[in-house]
């Protein structure tokens, strides 16, 4: 299949494929100092549930997090890292031209600074994946009906700082850090869009607004290695070296090709 005709086809971001007691006496204490700490332990969980929202499975079931999921998502989601999750991933990324990478239609361009990550723990059916969810503060909007000054959440198709975790084909998305600067393509989520595994389904919007098809393209980020980027397959950037160069860059590129 030929880059084109799988833009057309796909509706969906698929990165991924892309998770003894002790038994001593215990000596009586004073009751009043039993009820301050218990006391004391209860406004602590009050105040840590007054901080965190809550997430619902399709079930209604609360769990501690930032999502409010939809009766069509099956899989179930937590916050954090899962060790029992897969870590790796190895998957042949679709070959795009450049004149493709920009002509995808249902896709943002924006130039924004990473305000918040978050890790997630997707459950299919006990298949699990880690992807992170990202907020982006937008500063300048080049396609799509993006405000600059709004934020916007991102799925990013792998969990970010995860120690000893090696996912193929994420070596520049796995650079990303709060507070970075850098400019992103990621491919617009609807009603429809979805990731479905092992007979669970996660309806990608219940998550973020927009999301990177995968860890390579899509994103240019300013680091302090300098500018990163897959230069394979942005060649009309190779040179460039800051981010007004790369904005230069993609400007030209969605005038020519986006549409």
């Amino acid at each position: 299949m030929r880059g084109k005709e799988f833009l057309d086809k796909m509706d969906l971001i698929d990165p991924g494929y892309v998770e003894a007691a002790d038994t001593k006496p215990v000596k009586k204490k004073n009751v009043w100092i039993k009820w301050c700490a218990m006391a004391a332990c209860l406004c602590l969980i009050i105040g840590a549930v007054a901080m965190l929202p809550h997430l619902r499975s399709n079930h209604g079931e609360p769990q501690v997090g930032d999502f409010q999921l939809s009766e069509k998502t099956t899989a179930k989601v937590s916050l954090g890292y899962d060790e029992d999750a897969a870590t790796s991933s190895k998957t042949d990324l679709v070959y795009l031209t450049e004149e493709e990478l920009f002509a995808h239609e249902k896709m943002y361009a924006f130039r924004g600074r990473v305000s918040a990550m978050t890790n997630v723990t997707i459950d299919f059916n006990g298949e699990k994946m880690v992807r992170c969810v990202a907020t982006i503060s937008i500063d300048e909007v080049y396609k799509g009906d993006l405000v600059p000054g709004d934020q916007i959440t991102m799925l990013i198709p792998c969990g970010i700082d995860l120690i000893g975790v090696h996912v193929e084909d994420t070596g520049v998305i796995t650079q990303l850090k709060s507070g970075m600067e850098g400019i992103f393509m990621p491919w617009v989520y609807d009603e429809n869009s979805y990731i479905e595994m092992n007979g669970a389904v996660l309806m990608t919007k219940d998550l973020a607004e927009c999301g990177l098809a995968d860890g390579m393209r899509w994103a240019f980020l300013s680091t302090d290695q300098g500018i990163i980027f897959e230069k394979n397959a942005y060649s009309g950037a190779y040179e460039a070296t800051t981010m007004d160069d790369i904005e230069a860059y993609v400007i030209d590129m969605l005038q020519k090709y986006g549409k």
